[in-house]
C-alpha cells in the first residue's frame, strides 16, 4: 500500500499537506477494524459450529469434505463497524477548512449495511430465496440514498445533476447531444430545468442499480478460499489511493471536500476488516464469510462507487467502477453465459473466472493469487483514468471492456460445453483440498490411511 501511495503523492499538486499528513488522522480506523475482526473471527467460528451454521459439502460445486463454519461475514461487519464508530472521535485532515470537529459518516450508510448483513445472515441460517435477498438489497439501497442528513441523497443527486447536465455552464456530457438539438430548433432552450429533474431521477435509479449489482457481484465471486476477501482488499487499496489523491487535489482549490473524510474512513475500515479476516479464510479455509460477508462487501464497494460520483466528475465515477472490474466482469459474463445457454440468471454454475482457472490446472491458491493480480490490474487502470482527460478516460474504458469480451469468447467462458460422461471415480483426499480431481484407474483394495486433521477438517480449525 505504501509504495502505491508514494507513487501517487509524486503526481500531486504542491499543497501544505502530503500523503502522510492526510492519512495519519484516520489510521486508528484501520487499526481498530483490523484488530476487532482478527479477534472476533475465531469466536464466530466456534459459535457457528456450536449452532450448526456451517457449509456442508455436496460433492459437486462444494468440494470441501468437512463442514466449514459460516458467520465470518459477521466478524467482518463488526470489525468494519468498530472502525467507523471510532472515527467519530477523530478530526479529519481538513477540519479547519471545513469547520468540522469530527469525521462524519452518513447514518444511511450504516443503516443500509445493517440491512444487508441481516438479510445475508438469515440466508446463511435459513436459505432465503433470491427474490427475498434482492428485496433486502433494494431496501439497503433506498436507505443509503435517503435525502437530508441521513443518507447520500442530496450530495449524490446534485453531483449527478452537475455531472450529467452541466446545468450552469452547458459543459456536461448530456449537452454534447442537447446543444445541437437546441441550436437547430428541435428542443427548447428551457430544457435545462427539466433535464435537471431528470438527472436526479436517473441518478437515483443508477444508485439502486449499483448497490444491487455490487452485492450480487461479490456474492458470485465468493467461490474459492480467500478469493472474495482478498480481491476486496485489493480494491479497497485502490479506493484509498483514489480518495487520498482527490483529497490532496481538491484542497488547494476548494478548501477541501466534506466527502473526503468519509471516503478515506470507509476505505480504511474496509481494508482493515478484510485483512483481519483473510488469514482465517485463505486456503485451506477454516471459516467462510457466507452471504452475510459477500453481500456486505459488495454493499460497501457500491457505496464507495457512489461516493466517488458525488462531485459530478464522471471519470472519478468510472475509475471507481473499473476498480470493481473483476467482480463486475465475472457477473456480466455469467449473465450472458446463462442467457446464451438457456439457463435462468440466478441458476448456479461452475463456469466463473475462478472455476476456469482451476480447470486449467491451477491450484486454489494459485488461482486466488492470480485473481489478486487481475484485480490489481483493474485498480491500476482505474487510477490512470483519473489522471487523463474525461473523453480519453471513456475511450480507455470502452477499449478495456472490448478486450475483456473478446478474451472471454476466446477462452471459452461464454458458451458452455457439456462435460463428457466418465466412469472414473474421484479421490476425495484430493477434492477436499480444492485441487483438480485426480482419477483412480481402479478402486482401492484397502482403506486409505487416515488423513491427519488439518485446519480445514477440524471444528476448532487452524488459524
Amino acid at each position: 500500500m505504501l509504495p502505491l501511495l508514494a507513487q501517487v503523492s509524486a503526481t500531486l499538486p504542491q499543497t501544505s499537506y502530503n500523503v502522510s499528513e492526510i492519512l495519519t488522522p484516520y489510521m486508528p480506523v484501520f487499526y481498530t477494524s483490523f484488530l476487532i475482526t482478527l479477534i472476533l473471527t475465531p469466536i464466530m467460528r466456534v459459535l457457528a459450529h456450536r449452532h450448526g451454521v456451517v457449509d456442508d459439502p455436496d460433492g459437486k460445486r462444494k468440494v470441501h469434505t468437512q463442514p466449514i463454519a459460516y458467520l465470518g461475514g459477521v466478524s467482518i461487519f463488526l470489525g468494519w463497524l468498530a472502525g467507523v464508530t471510532i472515527s467519530v472521535l477523530l478530526r479529519p485532515h481538513n477540519a479547519d477548512q471545513l469547520l468540522l470537529n469530527n469525521i462524519q459518516v452518513p447514518p444511511g450508510v450504516l443503516l443500509g449495511a445493517a440491512v444487508v448483513v441481516l438479510f445475508g445472515l438469515m440466508d446463511d441460517v435459513y436459505s432465503l430465496s433470491p427474490k427475498i435477498k434482492l428485496l433486502g438489497q433494494l431496501l439497503a439501497a433506498l436507505l443509503l440514498i435517503l435525502p437530508g442528513a441521513l443518507g447520500l441523497g442530496n450530495d449524490f443527486f446534485l453531483g449527478a445533476q452537475r455531472g450529467l447536465t452541466g446545468a450552469a455552464s452547458h459543459t456536461g456530457p448530456a449537452w454534447m447531444i442537447l446543444d445541437p438539438l437546441i441550436h437547430y430548433g428541435y428542443l427548447s432552450p428551457d430544457i435545462s430545468p427539466l433535464l435537471a429533474y431528470g438527472a436526479v431521477g436517473f441518478s437515483a435509479m443508477v444508485a439502486i442499480f449499483v448497490i444491487i449489482a455490487a452485492c450480487n457481484a461479490t456474492n458470485l465471486l465468493d467461490g474459492l478460499d480467500g478469493l472474495c476477501s482478498g480481491v476486496t482488499g485489493v480494491m479497497s487499496i485502490g479506493y484509498l489511493v483514489l480518495a487520498v489523491y482527490l483529497a490532496a487535489q481538491i484542497m488547494p482549490f476548494a478548501g477541501g471536500s466534506p466527502v473526503d473524510p468519509t471516503r478515506i474512513t470507509l476505505s480504511l475500515a474496509l481494508l482493515g476488516a478484510v485483512l483481519g479476516f483473510l488469514p482465517f479464510n485463505f486456503n485451506p479455509a477454516s471459516i467462510f464469510m457466507g452471504d452475510t460477508g459477500s453481500m456486505f462487501l459488495g454493499y460497501i464497494c457500491g457505496t464507495m462507487i457512489l461516493l466517488f460520483g458525488q462531485n459530478g466528475t464522471i471519470r472519478w465515477f468510472l475509475s471507481a467502477i473499473i476498480m470493481f472490474g473483476l467482480p463486475m466482469m465475472d457477473t456480466l459474463l455469467a449473465i450472458v453465459r446463462r442467457k446464451l445457454n438457456g439457463k435462468p440468471i440466478f441458476s448456479p454454475d461452475s463456469n466463473h473466472f475462478h472455476h476456469f482457472l482451476v480447470r486449467r490446472g491451477l491450484t486454489v491458491r494459485r488461482a486466488v493469487l492470480l485473481s489478486y493480480v487481475v484485480a490489481g490490474v483493474f485498480v491500476s487502470f482505474g487510477l490512470v483514468i483519473v489522471i487523463v482527460p474525461t473523453r480519453l478516460a471513456v475511450g480507455i474504458y470502452l477499449v478495456l471492456f472490448g478486450w475483456i469480451v473478446v478474451a472471454a469468447f476466446k477462452m471459452g467462458m461464454i458458451f458452455q460445453t457439456p462435460a463428457k460422461a466418465t466412469n472414473q471415480t474421484l479421490n476425495p483426499l484430493v477434492v477436499s483440498d480444492y485441487k483438480t480431481p485426480q482419477p483412480l484407474t481402479s478402486p482401492p483394495t484397502e482403506a486409505p490411511p487416515e488423513k491427519p486433521l488439518g485446519p480445514s477438517s477440524t471444528i476448532p480449525g487452524g488459524i
